[in-house]
């Protein structure tokens, strides 16, 4: 199941119309008729699972239990990892990591990031430690494009650890490049750096100089996890 797909389970099974999770977490009918529609998640989803009673991670990316095992303390915050970090971590389990999207930048190479308004994914903090990411390491972006099928899919979201940024051969990372997000396996050599997509039959291997990689590549973070749609 899609984030829409749970959101409708979710309301169907708690008894909640349209008009009533409005209400209850503050938004507009319309938005939540959105997010029963395609929408693929929502800055307000921990707030949206309270009210409905179902646990914040299944709702976000499907994992786990649908419903929650335990009361949750979870506060309304800003949404951003940084801000959650200033809470007590005994008392939180989720956390809610939003979306880079990339502000052109006027073709000089900057690639500036900005967090989106509206679309963060609910992660465990247990998970973010046991992956070794810090919470205000942690950002999601969005895979473009077919380069790197059959494992990610053109809209699928992967999770990056902006902290890593030093190439460890085969990983895949999200990199800026001419204003563009990408994320591909960075592979380095002597002289090179080669950008590898897993598509690559349609999507050759780009072999880069140190130099120009360096110039003109912005490494923004390793990928730590990925979610697939099909």
């Amino acid at each position: 199941m899609n984030f829409s797909e749970r959101l409708d389970l979710a309301m169907r099974q708690a008894g909640y119309t349209q008009g009533k999770l409005a209400k209850a977490v503050n938004m507009a009918q319309s938005s939540v008729n959105k997010l029963l529609n395609g929408a693929s998640g929502s800055r307000k989803t921990v707030e949206i699972a309270k009210a409905l009673g179902v646990s914040p991670e299944w709702l976000s990316t499907g994992a786990g239990e649908m419903a929650k095992t335990e009361p949750s303390n979870i506060r309304e915050t800003s949404l951003k990892a940084a801000i959650w970090e200033e809470m007590d971590r005994d008392e939180d389990e989720f956390v809610e990591i939003p979306l880079l999207n990339v502000a052109l930048s006027a073709g000089d190479g900057s690639c500036e990031l900005e967090e989106s308004s509206d679309f963060a994914l609910v992660f465990r903090r247990y998970y973010l430690k046991r992956m070794g990411v810090p919470e205000s390491a942690a950002k999601l972006v969005r895979v473009s494009g077919q380069s790197m099928e059959p494992m990610l899919n053109d809209g699928d979201v992967v999770g990056i650890n902006l902290q890593e940024t030093s190439i460890r051969d085969g990983k895949t990372y999200a990199i800026c490049q001419a204003d563009l997000l990408r994320v591909k396996t960075l592979i380095a050599t002597p002289e090179s750096v080669i950008i590898r997509s897993l598509n690559r039959d349609e999507y050759p291997d780009e072999v880069v100089p140190r130099s120009d990689f360096n110039r003109n590549v912005r490494i923004i973070g390793k990928v730590f996890w990925s979610s697939h749609s099909w």
